[in-house]
């Protein structure tokens, strides 16, 4: 990307980026595209649905949250950590080796509270296999 933020000024970047990527045909099984903490996730999203040649040539899997469950706590009542929680598919609870599972089992209960609908993995380090990833919701 240029510059900017993915969610709104680079929208456009975006679509011609991965326009370039899937020019060669079938030369991926899949694309993750990575935002900050502070991405608010409905404009990606909405880039997959309104691009006509986006949709012909790939569908949006699933929407993937890495929660740092060390200290998500701090950040618990951020518009931006509501959002990526609310919009996930799948949700990663990575750094589960530095909290007590009684924590773990808390947080993943406020978390689907907000959220049922969405698969949850613990992770640490992020490890966790591309099928896991895999929605099939959208």
């Amino acid at each position: 990307m240029n510059n900017g933020c993915i969610c709104c000024t680079v929208r456009g970047d975006l679509i011609r980026i991965i326009g370039n990527l899937m020019r060669p045909r079938n030369q991926f099984d899949h694309l993750v595209i990575e935002t900050t903490g502070l991405a608010d996730p409905a404009p990606v999203i909405q880039t997959f649905f309104v691009d006509e040649d986006l949709q012909e040539q790939m569908s949006l899997d699933a929407v993937v949250t890495v929660v740092d469950v060390k200290h998500i706590l701090q950040h618990w009542e951020a518009e931006e950590a509501q959002e990526q929680i609310a919009f996930a598919d799948v949700i990663l609870l990575n750094k589960t080796d530095l909290v007590t599972p009684e924590e773990l089992d808390e947080l993943e209960k406020r978390i689907r509270g907000m959220n049922a609908m969405a698969k949850v993995h613990r992770t640490c380090n992020t490890e966790v296999g591309m099928e896991a990833l895999r929605s099939r919701r959208i």
